[in-house]
């Protein structure tokens, strides 16, 4: 399966998904609006899929980010978005391209940018109707820019936002839960409106929200179309959802509610949640029971533009590589003279091109600062990019992707953009990163940060000592166990290497009698010694009391001591960071690294 067509509209990045071949395309179009923040991430590959089914249907779907959201440049009004995060700027979109909204600001230029998004579906589909389809906050939008438009085929608000300042509250309280976990200090926080995970959203926005109330019936009874088909997709067990159910029934002829069933699993977060099978078999089933479903696109559609958004330091083009354009991602380069090395750009293979914190982002237009290239994209399976038949479902440490690495080269290579290359990873990444330039020689420098193994021994994906013994005091894991819902043989062997690794820290006789199965460090200095003799670049970057440090040392000596032996690799530690270099200082500080890891390779492409 390909990657959906990226297009670009004004000043804009979409994705349009179109009909499956052989399909003619209905005469109904589906615009997905997003979420913010955390639940932007979750719900990336689950609109991924909701597109391709609608695909199968003949339902043509476009999906973007909003500015300073996601993958998408800083907001218009100079705000921080998640690209910027107070950090260097990266630049406004080039005033010589035909940019929309651009003297606006907040909510309303997201809302201008819908308007555009919606003129570029009907262009690329030449469906003359449109449904809207946003969860969260893209739900909230779509209620407001709904009244404004004449050619609506419906309206699906998912979990919307109801009341702005509430809202603010639960990102407050949501982002204390993701904070407190990582054990990230209270002064590195980002508390500021609607910041969640790193993610800092535009300050307009957050200003705008506070006085976002979609419950007040009366601006809602004259506002929407009464004759809108309105579907609703409620929370369970949430009371602001099924009373916005209750204002909606009296101004709406046509509503159908439905509860949002597996929300939760689905929010959880990128690393642990659940496709809402059912829920996406009730989102389909509304679609084609629209009238405009059973008639045929009449307009003639033109094919996606595919163009640079250049701004002050880096320009930025929507790409498909790979065999039959499965990737999406995109390839940054700098503006100004190039200092001939360029980046791939790794992700955790569970988060989207944009990283955590919308780092990778950053990290890119960064590095086109100072002249290097960039491409970031999104794994097989994860984000944007479709799963690749027969590979197995758990895709975090599976050397199947050192494939798609290679396709990343390849793909550079054809752009002229391979003669020194640095591949950048962190956490499962960085394990790719890693394998990858041992693998491929043509690799000459890398940068892995808080890889958790160097060699991966565990079954499936293990957890934190710290989780597991959390869980395991917990009533409702004996239940789960004795349901026979936990791999329980996978669990000991787990925590049985976690421990074993630490032990090996003092170097114990019981570590050495299980050389045989757990240590393997031969193994791991062979391949050091191949990075070397290639001379390839290799910088290891861990945040201060990472778990993956206790792998670390098991192989290279409780001070990094056995490090020394190679004139090719240095070794990098960051103070105050989680294992997600969360914290804008800990980002910050690897930055500085990647860049100068960068600008070493431009003069010495060889040790």
């Amino acid at each position: 399966m390909s990657a959906a067509q990226p297009t670009v509209f004004g000043s804009h990045v979409g994705l349009f998904s179109a009909p499956d071949d052989g399909l003619g395309g209905r005469d109904l179009a589906v615009l997905f609006l997003s979420p913010w923040g955390i639940e932007e991430m979750c719900t990336r590959k689950f609109y991924r899929i909701l597109a391709e089914r609608f695909a199968a249907l003949g339902v043509a779907s476009l999906r973007f980010d909003y500015p300073g959201a996601a993958n998408a440049f800083d907001a218009p009004d100079g705000g921080a978005g998640p690209s910027n995060s107070g950090m260097a700027d990266s630049g406004l979109p080039d005033s010589s391209l035909p940019a929309t909204g651009l003297l606006e600001s907040g909510l309303a230029s997201w809302i201008t940018t819908i308007r555009a998004a919606i003129d570029e579906l009907k262009a690329l589909s030449g469906a003359r109707n449109i449904v809207l389809l946003g969860q969260g906050l893209g739900g909230s939008l779509a209620c407001l820019r709904a009244p404004m438009e004449t050619d609506l085929a419906g309206l699906m608000l998912l979990g919307p936002v109801l009341k702005g300042r509430n809202y603010l509250r639960e990102l407050s309280l949501w982002s204390k839960m993701i904070d407190e976990p990582m054990q990230i200090k209270a002064e590195l926080r980002d508390t500021s409106p609607g910041a969640i995970a790193g993610l800092r959203m535009p300050e307009t926005v957050a200003s705008d929200l506070k006085s976002l109330d979609l419950s007040a019936a009366a601006a809602l009874g004259t506002a929407l179309d009464p004759g809108l088909p309105v579907f609703l997709g409620q929370r369970p067990g949430n009371h602001g959802d099924i009373a916005f159910g209750e204002i909606l029934r009296k101004t709406s002829a046509h509503l159908t509610t439905a509860d949002f069933t597996g929300y939760d699993q689905l929010v959880s977060g990128p690393l642990s949640q659940t496709m809402p099978a059912a829920f996406i078999e009730t989102v389909l089933s509304f679609v084609e029971a629209l009238p405009q479903f059973q008639s045929m696109a009449g307009d003639i559609a033109r094919p996606p533009v595919i163009r640079p958004i250049v701004c002050s330091k880096s320009r930025e083009t929507p790409v498909r590589f790979g065999d039959g354009d499965r990737f999406y991602g995109t390839l940054c380069e700098p503006v100004g003279a190039s200092i001939g090395v360029t980046a791939v750009i790794l992700s955790t293979s569970y988060d989207h091109q944009a990283g955590w914190a919308g780092s990778s982002a950053e990290m890119a237009r960064r590095l086109a600062a100072i002249g290097v290239s960039s491409l970031r994209y999104d794994a097989a399976g994860v984000g944007d990019s479709p799963p690749i038949p027969g590979r197995r479902k758990q895709i975090l440490y599976d050397d199947a992707q050192l494939a798609d690495v290679a396709a990343a080269y390849d793909f550079l290579a054809t752009l002229g953009l391979a003669d020194r290359t640095l591949i950048v990873g962190r956490c499962s990444g960085a394990y790719i990163a890693l394998r990858a330039a041992i693998t491929d020689p043509r690799w000459n420098g890398l940068v892995a940060v808080n890889p958790d193994s160097l060699l991966w021994r565990f079954k499936g994906l293990p957890r934190t000592l710290t989780a597991y013994s959390q869980t395991l005091l917990k009533p409702e894991t004996m239940k789960r166990v004795l349901a026979g819902e936990v791999d329980t043989l996978a669990a000991l062997r787990n925590i049985s290497v976690r421990l074993i690794d630490r032990a090996a820290r003092s170097a114990s006789r019981f570590v050495k009698a299980a050389v045989p199965i757990t240590r393997l460090s031969s193994r791991v200095h062979s391949e050091f010694l191949q990075l070397e003799a290639r001379g390839t670049q290799v910088v290891l970057v861990y945040a201060e009391g990472d778990e993956g440090l206790e792998r670390f040392h098991v192989h290279f000596g409780a001070r990094a001591e056995k490090l020394a032996a190679y004139g090719n690799v240095e070794f990098q530690m960051i103070a105050d960071a989680d294992h997600n270099l969360t914290p804008l200082p800990a980002r910050e500080r690897l930055f500085e690294i990647v860049e100068a890891t960068a600008r070493h390779l431009a003069v010495n492409p060889a040790i």
